[in-house]
């Protein structure tokens, strides 16, 4: 029996007046997992947004064609009576997340549905033991790792109990095993409960582990919609679709004891602990000038908290911190601006002017330089990351040319080490793609490459050496075998 229906559906943003979604027709099944995949703009989101009435009830725009959830058109239900039935979650947890704890975040859905207290406590204490969040109940949302936060809307929405659930790109922040811990409790509670999953993704282990079948979208359009064995013994189809291959190269590295004549980073017993408790202890790592290093992790274990304190943002509480000699003590954030550069994993939160050259130019300019050697520095950064658009307004371009563009910024502060914070996040794969050529071009210059991700195919086919870290610090240090 079909939950969903969709029929001739055609749907345009009245800000773009752009085809988002054009003649696409499909039926899922009372029980499905059904996947959605494809490049980025493919019209994924928007496909999620139809089934909870977001559209059209408040995303505005043209829309023809008839939307049914659980037998009833969409039309004639608004957001909060879909909201009953079709639980759902963004790619950017940081726009769900509002309350001041971990267990009212849960809690207010029910809240609204007014649910009984004693039932409510049920449900929360439910949903946090199928995400791996126990023990969290009276943590602020704002204090949690990306990846954490993820947890915590999906449990948001698993504590709603709808019929359907719809998640939008719910694995791109989690760790490899954190993923599997979310997926593999979405399909025990999909058998139990008969609920209909209809997740968009770029995790093509997962989808193809988990879906029932996998739907492709490009360009507003089904392309293929088919088993998960079937979409991917296709490698044409991954190909023109931007689909990531399944591979997992963890295994390309073997285990090495690097230590540094001159290193350009030298880390030696180093901790730092936030107030909640959690944080990184007796971190100890050498990193080789011109080094192209990966760091994985599961979420929590202190990651981000590293490279803030080899940037200056965290001050360690034990242990020093050396840059090309220079212990980090005796340096300023400025001081230390200048030697690496750090793009964090949402590039919007760092774009703030008008022009993608005015963007380089910003740090530039308070450093007091001539505008001949601005207008130089800030023409070579674009070249080497390979912008041509100058003028282009930053908040309009693709996810791959905003990190290009903060990556050009720090280029032109003559930074020689470049830390990249999971930027892979939310791009499909040929805009991954893009981001580690730039990458791997800066390092054949000379640069050292940092890079945090939890896409290990993006590690072997870039990376020459591999850290693993746990909550108990490092667990794993290999070089690649070439």
């Amino acid at each position: 029996m079909s939950v969903i229906n969709l029929e001739d559906i055609v749907f345009l943003y009245s800000q773009t007046y752009k085809h988002a979604l054009k003649g696409v027709n499909l039926s899922v099944s009372q029980g499905e997992f059904l996947a959605v995949m494809g490049e980025n703009e493919a019209g994924k989101s928007t496909l999620c947004k139809l089934l909870n009435g977001v559209i059209p009830h408040i995303s505005s725009g043209y829309l023809s064609g008839k939307i049914e959830v659980d037998g009833i058109n969409t039309a004639k239900l608004s957001v909060p009576q879909l909201a009953v039935k079709v639980g759902m979650t963004l790619d950017d947890p940081d726009a769900q997340l509002f309350t001041s704890s971990v267990r009212e975040e849960i809690a207010f859905g029910l809240q609204n549905i007014l649910l009984p207290p004693e039932e409510m406590e049920v449900r929360i204490k439910q949903a946090l033991e199928a995400v791996g969040l126990t023990g969290f109940e009276d943590r602020e949302p704002s204090t949690l790792s990306g990846g954490e936060k993820q947890r915590l809307v999906i449990a948001a929405a698993l504590a709603m109990k709808g019929k359907i659930l719809v998640l939008d790109e719910p694995l791109c922040r989690l760790d490899p095993q954190g993923a599997q811990e979310v997926m593999s409790v979405l399909n025990e509670l999909r058998k139990k409960e008969n609920i209909t999953v209809i997740m968009t993704t770029h995790n093509s282990a997962k989808a193809a582990e988990f879906a029932d079948r996998i739907c492709v979208l490009r360009n507003g359009k089904i392309t293929a919609i088919d088993t998960a064995k079937n979409i991917f013994s296709d490698s044409n189809l991954l190909k023109q679709n931007n689909i990531q291959p399944i591979t997992d190269n963890f295994s390309n590295f073997v285990p090495q004891n690097k230590i540094c004549d001159n290193p350009a980073i030298s880390i030696k017993n180093v901790s730092f602990s936030y107030s909640n408790g959690s944080g990184i202890k007796n971190i100890n790592l050498e990193i080789a000038d011109n080094d192209f290093m990966v760091i994985t992790g599961v979420n929590g274990c202190g990651k981000t908290t590293l490279l803030k304190c080899i940037t200056g943002l965290l001050r360690p509480s034990e242990g020093d911190i050396s840059i090309c000699g220079k212990n980090t003590k005796k340096l300023s954030v400025s001081d230390i601006s200048k030697e690496i550069g750090f793009v964090m994993q949402n590039p919007n939160t760092q774009l703030f002017t008008d022009t993608v050259y005015n963007e380089v130019a910003f740090a530039l300019k308070n450093m007091r330089l001539s505008k001949k050697e601005i207008k130089q520095r800030v023409e070579a950064a674009l070249k080497t990351v390979g912008l041509g658009n100058a003028d282009a307004f930053p908040p309009a371009l693709s996810r791959s040319d905003k990190a290009k563009t903060l990556i050009a910024c720090v280029i032109a502060m003559g930074c020689k080490i470049i830390i990249f914070d999971e930027i892979d996040i939310g791009n499909d794969y040929s805009s991954c793609l893009r981001i580690m050529d730039a990458a791997k071009d800066l390092h054949s210059r000379g640069f050292t490459i940092i890079y945090v991700t939890h896409n290990m195919f993006l590690a072997g086919e870039y990376a020459h050496r591999l850290i693993k870290m746990e909550k108990d610090g490092i667990v794993f240090d290999g070089k690649r075998e070439d």
